[in-house]
């Protein structure tokens, strides 16, 4: 299969590019498409056979649900209900944007059984990033889109590494500006109360409670076994891990030195731009998530491109020292803790 590469902000006459992404949805092919959280790997929701090609091309796990994007709520009637106070405050104040709604959906709603992996809920999320609207919008097509990137691999951030992965192996990439916030989008479990958080992401726990009130929402905590169906995606399958191992050094930050002082160039080391002066004579790979612990929507943007740019530098084992967990970062360290342990 040869991958063809759109630019739609540089092209003069965007009616026609639209026209054929109509088509191609149409004719079951795969596009990957850009996203503020990370680019997706879009494809009719109502086709059986374009959204087995979303699994394939991924080598993505059948029983991992995937999520429902669109352009405006009428888009929803027929799919999902949404008929509740909850449900209608979070719409109102985080759509368009990163989070993504699970609810109940309606018998016979046209969406294909292997995006909802089986279940009787749906995943669904407007996004706000303008190439994805417009598609969204131009296409009038409900796309099916997890991440476009190998299944277990570092989310795609930019167009380059969705070229990487996939060139070949699906139809269209829609090159475009590197994702804004770097995460995929927080999961909100609607179907029962109090409101569960399926997978964190920039909208936090306590956002959501500032608009629906204290105790309104948890994390799910709960243990996942082999036999377990996931409600969600990056809930039970290897998400987000490079391919050298990512290891969590629990000593001190001169211990670490030490050991790092005997390496060479097949090691990473992810620290912070304010340590710069006392990590700059080693001769191992340093890469800076942000200025510091504090900046978590710069580590958030730049977490994934730098475990890509390790993959490319071919190293053999990543270090990083431990980051306190505040209410900002919760999705950070959960993305963290999946590449660490490799689950």
């Amino acid at each position: 299969m040869e991958t063809e590469i759109i630019n739609i902000s540089k092209s003069e006459n965007k009616e026609e590019i639209y026209s054929k992404l109509t088509t191609y949805y149409k004719e079951g092919k795969l596009i990957a498409i850009p996203t503020e959280t990370v680019y997706g790997l879009s494809a009719n929701a109502m086709n059986d056979e374009a959204v087995s090609k979303i699994y394939e091309a991924k080598g993505r796990p059948s029983d991992n649900p995937l999520i429902v994007h669109f352009y405006e709520m009428s888009q929803l009637d027929s799919i999902v209900n949404y008929n509740d106070e909850n449900i209608k405050k979070l719409i109102n104040n985080f759509w368009p944007g990163p989070m993504t709604l699970i609810l109940n959906a309606k018998d016979n709603n046209g969406v294909s059984k292997k995006v909802t992996a089986g279940l009787n809920t749906l995943a669904v999320r407007m996004p706000s990033n303008i190439t994805a609207r417009e598609i969204l919008k131009e296409t009038e097509v409900l796309l099916a889109a997890p991440s476009a990137n190998t299944s277990g691999k570092p989310s795609p951030t930019k167009f380059e590494h969705v070229y990487h992965d996939l060139n070949g192996k699906i139809d269209v990439i829609i090159e475009d500006e590197q994702s804004d916030i770097g995460l995929e989008s927080t999961v909100i479990d609607c179907t029962r109360y109090p409101l569960v958080i399926a997978r964190p992401g920039e909208i936090t726990k306590e956002d959501i409670e500032g608009v629906l009130g204290e105790g309104s929402v948890k994390y799910n905590e709960e243990i996942l076994t082999k036999n377990t169906t996931p409600i969600a995606p990056g809930m039970k399958y290897r998400h987000y891990s490079p391919e050298a191992d990512l290891v969590l050094f629990n000593d001190s930050f001169e211990k670490l030195i030490s050991i790092l002082k005997e390496r060479d160039k097949k090691t990473g080391f992810i620290t912070y731009k304010e340590m710069e002066s006392e990590v700059d004579f080693l001769n191992v790979s340093v890469k800076y998530l942000a200025d510091n612990e504090k900046s978590v929507e710069q580590s958030n943007k730049n977490l994934y491109n730098i475990l890509r740019e390790f993959d490319e530098e071919e190293v053999e084992e990543i270090f990083i020292l431990p980051i306190e967990e505040t209410k900002e970062n919760k999705a950070l360290l959960n993305r963290l803790n999946k590449a660490i342990s490799k689950k």
